[in-house]
C-alpha cells in the first residue's frame, strides 16, 4: 500500500514538473533565437553601413575623375569620332561612358553620404537594396581596376629585346602632345641603351591630326640623333589593338610568344599587356611618365578603355 502511494506521488510530481521543464526549454530556445536574430540584425546593419561608405567613397572618386576627364579632354572632335572609323572612336566611347557615369556618381554619392535616398519609400523597397548592392559592387570593381592600373605602372627594368615598339599618342598642329613627347623620351633612352634593337613607331592619323603619329615620331627620333635605318613605321592603326596587330606584321613571329619591349604611358601598361598577350607577344615595358595635368583623367579614361578592350578587341 505504501509502495503504491509512493508510485502515485512520483507520477503526480512528474506531471507537475514536466510542463515546467518543457516551458523552460521553450523559453531557452526563444532566448537563443532572439539572441541569434539580434546578432544577424547587427551584422546586417554593419554590412549596410559598409555598403553606404563604399558607395560614397567609390562613386565620389568616379565623379571626381570623370569631372576632370570632361574639363581636360571633351571636344566636338571626340564626339564626331563616334560615327567614324577613325582614331577618335575609342575616345568617343569613353567620353559618352563618362558622360553617363558623371551624373550617376553625383546622385549616388549624395544619397550614400546622407544614408538616405531622396525618397524614403525607395529606401524601404527591395529594389533599392538590389540597386545598392549593384552600385556598391561597381564602385568596388572600379577601385580594384584602378589599383591594378596603378600596380602595373611600375613594370621594372625591361630586358633587351630585338624590337622596341613605341605607341603613338595625339599630334596637333602645334606639335607633339605632352603624352607622346614623354613616350618618345623614354623610348629614345631605351633605344640608346640597346643599340642593336630596331625601333617601331606605331600610330595612324586621326581626324584632327595634321600627320600620322608614326611620321611625327620618326621625325622627332631622327632629330634627336637616332639613325633612320633603325626605325620602322606602322601608320595605319587607330587604337591600341590595331597598333599591336599591324606591328605584328612587321615582325618574324613563330609559334612561341615573341618578346618585345613596348614603350607607353604608365596608365596604359595594364591594357597593353593584356592585348599584347592576345596577339601572341611576350611584352616587356618601359613606362613613360604621365604629365601631372592629365594624370587623374588618364587613369579614369583608361578604366572605360580597359572594359571596351576586354570585350571587343579580340582576334
Amino acid at each position: 500500500m505504501r509502495a503504491a502511494r509512493m508510485h502515485l506521488y512520483k507520477n503526480r510530481l512528474e506531471d507537475i514538473m514536466m510542463p515546467r521543464t518543457t516551458n523552460r526549454r521553450r523559453s531557452g530556445n526563444k532566448t537563443a533565437e532572439g539572441t541569434s536574430a539580434l546578432k544577424r540584425a547587427a551584422l546586417l546593419r554593419v554590412l549596410a553601413l559598409i555598403a553606404d561608405w563604399v558607395l560614397f567613397a567609390g562613386w565620389t572618386v568616379v565623379g571626381l575623375l570623370n569631372f576632370i576627364f570632361f574639363v581636360v579632354h571633351v571636344s566636338p572632335v571626340n564626339l564626331i569620332g563616334l560615327f567614324t572609323g577613325r582614331s577618335s572612336i575609342s575616345f568617343a566611347f569613353m567620353t559618352v561612358s563618362a558622360f553617363i557615369m558623371l551624373p550617376i556618381s553625383v546622385i549616388v554619392a549624395y544619397c550614400a553620404a546622407r544614408r538616405r535616398p531622396l525618397l524614403e519609400k525607395l529606401r524601404q523597397s527591395p529594389q533599392w537594396r538590389v540597386a545598392r548592392l549593384v552600385l556598391s559592387a561597381f564602385a568596388a570593381f572600379f577601385i580594384i581596376v584602378e589599383l591594378n592600373l596603378v600596380v602595373a605602372s611600375f613594370p621594372g627594368a625591361a630586358p633587351p629585346t630585338p624590337e622596341i615598339i613605341i605607341l603613338g599618342a595625339h599630334v596637333s598642329e602645334d606639335g607633339l602632345s605632352a603624352t607622346l613627347h614623354s613616350r618618345l623620351t623614354a623610348g629614345l633612352a631605351h633605344a640608346n641603351a640597346n643599340p642593336e634593337a630596331r625601333v617601331i613607331v606605331s600610330g595612324g592619323q586621326g581626324l584632327d591630326e595634321p600627320v600620322s603619329e608614326a611620321a611625327a615620331m620618326r621625325d622627332y627620333l631622327v632629330s634627336q640623333g637616332l639613325s633612320a635605318d633603325r626605325i620602322l613605321m606602322e601608320d595605319n592603326s587607330h587604337n591600341t589593338f590595331e597598333n599591336l596587330i599591324n606591328t605584328l606584321e612587321l615582325l618574324t613571329v613563330g609559334d612561341e610568344p615573341y618578346p618585345v619591349t613596348i614603350v607607353t604611358s604608365e596608365f596604359h601598361i595594364f591594357r597593353t599587356a593584356m592585348l599584347a598577350r592576345r596577339v601572341g607577344l611576350e611584352p616587356h615595358f618601359v613606362a613613360a611618365r604621365t604629365p601631372r595635368s592629365i594624370l587623374l583623367s588618364s587613369y579614369s579614361r583608361e578604366f572605360f578603355g580597359l572594359i571596351k578592350s576586354y570585350f571587343t578587341d579580340r582576334l
